[in-house]
């Protein structure tokens, strides 16, 4: 349980650096920004939920290897930060 706790703070750290790379970066479009936001929220969601089994939802890590695919060239601080994310997923066995 210790384990998972620290991956949950550093997960709402990652997250709220997210959060403040997608408000500072204004050449993000409409859909790159709702799509990063839904991710975050839903990750939030899921990390909140104390039943919520998140090493068993795969599909985040691919969504966000997808979002860091998409951002590289055009974003290089976003791209960190969804990489760390994407990073701190598969290194909980997701």
């Amino acid at each position: 349980m210790g384990v998972r706790r620290v991956n949950k703070q550093e997960m709402r750290q990652i997250l709220f650096e997210l959060r403040q790379q997608m408000a500072i970066n204004s050449s993000l479009d409409d859909h790159q920004r709702q799509s990063l936001q839904a991710l975050s929220e839903e990750i939030t969601r899921k990390i909140e939920d104390p039943v919520n089994n998140l090493s068993s939802d795969a599909y985040l890590l691919r969504k966000f290897k997808e979002e860091t695919e998409e951002f590289e060239n055009k974003h290089p601080d976003l791209t960190h930060v969804v990489g760390r994310l994407s990073d701190l997923l598969a290194r909980m066995g997701i």
